[in-house]
């Protein structure tokens, strides 16, 4: 096997994203991107995404969802997760010869997921044909993240920390200025996402006084 480049740049996620998408597209499956690879899509440049997580509008298994995947593209493959314990399969996609994407496959219910009405599901320029999550569930989940990798046991989890604050700083700046974001105009949420996402934006505030404002202005 050719030795793998793992520098991925922009139009590689971007390509991987697209063939994800268009796979989930021929089984029924409707998709939007969050984590880094949507940061980037909605303007954020702090750094470069390098894999693509997606959600999956579905209550089917994530394992069954990759097999459909595997079905509809050959460029995809699956691997053993490197932890023995696990009993899942990560999934990759082939960029090119010297290149792999991995593909991380959610549904609505893991990791604070909220169901995502299709008709929220956003595109931006000039990426239009790539879905995306709403700005505002975008950037709770990233702060999610931010809190769990906060006290997780593993270190290099906790290394993610200061890459989590600052993509929160960026979208934070890009939801007020750019994107005039706001929790009133996504009354669709559930109740217990927005419960617990306002407990996420105390324990961010209280670590960083100085983003009050702005998530004053997002609703909070």
């Amino acid at each position: 096997m050719p030795r793998l480049n793992y520098a991925l740049r922009g139009k590689d996620i971007r390509k991987a994203a697209r063939a994800a998408v268009a796979a989930l597209n021929e089984h029924g499956l409707d998709s939007c991107l969050f984590g880094s690879a949507a940061c980037a899509i909605y303007g954020t440049e702090n750094r470069e995404p390098n894999d693509v997580d997606i959600i999956v509008i579905s209550e089917m298994d994530p394992e069954e969802i990759k097999e459909l995947i595997l079905q509809s593209d050959d460029r995809f493959y699956l691997v053993p997760s490197a932890n023995p314990r696990n009993t899942y399969q990560v999934l990759w996609f082939t960029v090119s010869s010297r290149k792999r994407c991995k593909v991380d496959i959610l549904i609505p219910g893991l990791l604070s997921v909220p169901k995502i009405p299709v008709r929220k599901i956003s595109y931006i320029e000039p990426f239009q044909d790539i879905p995306v999550v709403p700005f505002l569930v975008l950037l709770l989940l990233k702060l999610r993240g931010w809190t769990d990798h906060r006290v997780d046991h593993r270190q290099h989890m906790r290394d993610k920390v200061e890459v989590d604050e600052e993509d929160i700083e960026e979208l934070l700046e890009l939801a007020v200025q750019e994107y005039g974001a706001t929790l009133d105009q996504e009354r669709w949420l559930p109740k217990w996402f927005v419960r617990e996402m306002q407990e996420r934006v105390q324990e961010y505030i209280e670590e960083w006084p100085d983003s009050a404002e702005n998530w004053q202005c997002l609703g909070f």
